[in-house]
């Protein structure tokens, strides 16, 4: 059986703060990444790795804009919450899209 690693609660809230700020400096990526999942929906595609979408943001943002690499990152410890907002800003259209697991120090889903 797997260890599960916990995390403390305060770190939890800490790295919901941090994403709210990212959000709150980047809407575009939010934006892309919507984007993404909607073009992945009208394929017929019911459910996809919010990681994947993650990535192709990343190579999306390196390749197609002026963004100074040193400065602009994709923290990998967005990826679920972005996923998330996106389900719950439109569960009408992408509930259950991203398999959700609990967040570490979070709440459970």
């Amino acid at each position: 059986m797997e260890a599960l690693l916990l995390v403390p609660m305060d770190r939890a809230l800490q790295l919901d703060a941090e994403f709210d700020r990212f959000l709150e400096e980047n809407p575009h990526v939010f934006r892309r990444f919507r984007h993404l999942a909607v073009k992945l929906k009208a394929k017929g595609i019911e459910r996809y790795g919010a990681k994947s979408l993650w990535e192709v943001l990343r190579w999306q943002l390196a390749v197609e804009t002026n963004a100074d690499a040193k400065s602009f990152r994709l923290n990998n410890n967005y990826v679920s919450r972005m996923a998330r907002k996106l389900m719950r800003d439109e569960p009408e259209d992408f509930a259950g899209f991203f398999e959700l697991r609990s967040l570490k120090g979070g709440e459970p889903d």
